[in-house]
């Protein structure tokens, strides 16, 4: 029996960058006439199954210590800023150091760039990775009394289970999630990644550290016992997002990596499922960025950095790496 997997603090404080994707590309998950499901680049003629929202960013001063880091080596320079996800019209305008050190850099860096990906593209990548194809269904795979909570929440949610008993269990937890945060008041479109792709927008460089389809491909290591584990737990936490966010936003905005790390710390139990997780989702990510930083770094210039928070902190996390390889590292 596995121990219990509180991965939902990890999707959110990590992945929000998947859903952003989902978002801002528009996806429309559609009803055909012989009442079939699929998912399509424009609005549903009939009654539209599901589709982000998005939001426009406001300013508003902001102070304090920040979630940014210096790194050199060399010749080469990085700018390393944790991103939130989902963001808040509080969060901005951000600090002058921010922008500053975007200003000064050649390139941005971010995970994925998601803005240059056609929303026809990400709705194939979507059905294809997320969505069964082989008949398979939600349902199939979750117990009475765990159907019985599903329904209850998306209720909740203004969803109807219609709308995602096609999705495998780690896309419902993500869609689920992305619905709660964003009734919440919470936003994609003024997370930091899109702040600052969109700035750099026609005007800088901007080089991907992974890709959205190899993000979608991280849950495929999932196994379905660990993907419903994953489900569950965001049925019984959905309600709690708002506290768990606003604390992730205050540790963020106070430059407090160590916060950070121990809202990350509390998303993985002491289990080999939640060691599993840990490594697909975190540890062999960070290495494989720092692995192209350091590349990137090598070659000279200045680099703007911009990943998710959780990436930066703790003794796995890429500020560590990068120490370990002889940067000096200070916090801006």
């Amino acid at each position: 029996m596995l121990g219990k997997l509180r991965i939902t603090k990890i999707t959110g404080l990590l992945l929000g960058l998947l859903l952003v994707g989902y978002a801002q590309a528009g996806v429309f998950q559609c009803r055909d006439a012989n009442g079939g499901v699929r998912f399509q680049d424009h609005p549903c003629q009939g009654k539209l199954v599901t589709a982000a929202d998005s939001v426009t960013a406001k300013d508003i001063s902001h102070s304090g210590n920040h979630y940014l880091w210096q790194a050199d080596a060399g010749k080469g320079t990085l700018y390393l800023l944790g991103s939130i996800h989902f963001g808040t019209p509080q969060m901005y305008p951000l600090p002058g150091v921010m922008t500053t050190s975007f200003k000064r850099s050649d390139a941005l860096v971010v995970e994925a760039k998601i803005l240059d990906v056609s929303p026809a593209d990400v709705a194939h990548m979507v059905a294809a990775k997320a969505i069964y194809q082989d008949g398979d269904r939600l349902h199939n795979h979750l117990s009475s009394q765990s159907w019985k909570r599903l329904e209850q929440v998306a209720k909740s949610l203004g969803m109807s289970v219609e709308m995602i008993y096609m999705q495998k269990p780690w896309f419902v937890s993500m869609t689920m999630t992305t619905m709660a945060l964003k009734k919440l008041g919470y936003s994609e479109d003024e997370g930091i990644d899109i702040h600052f792709l969109r700035m750099a927008k026609g005007k800088k460089r901007v080089i991907e550290l992974e890709s959205l389809s190899q993000q979608l491909s991280l849950f495929e290591q999932l196994s379905v016992e660990e993907q419903v584990m994953m489900l569950e737990e965001t049925l019984d936490e959905v309600e709690h997002g708002k506290k768990y966010f606003d604390e992730m936003l205050g540790y963020w905005r106070a430059g407090d990596p160590d916060g950070i790390q121990k809202i990350f710390e509390e998303g993985v139990m002491k289990s080999k499922a939640g060691e599993r997780v840990n490594r697909v989702i975190i540890t062999d990510r960070n290495r494989r960025m720092v692995a192209r930083l350091d590349e990137l770094a090598r070659q000279g210039g200045r680099y703007f950095v911009v990943v998710g928070a959780g990436h930066l902190s703790g003794p796995e996390g890429i500020l560590a790496q990068l120490k370990q390889r002889g940067y000096q590292v200070v916090q801006r």
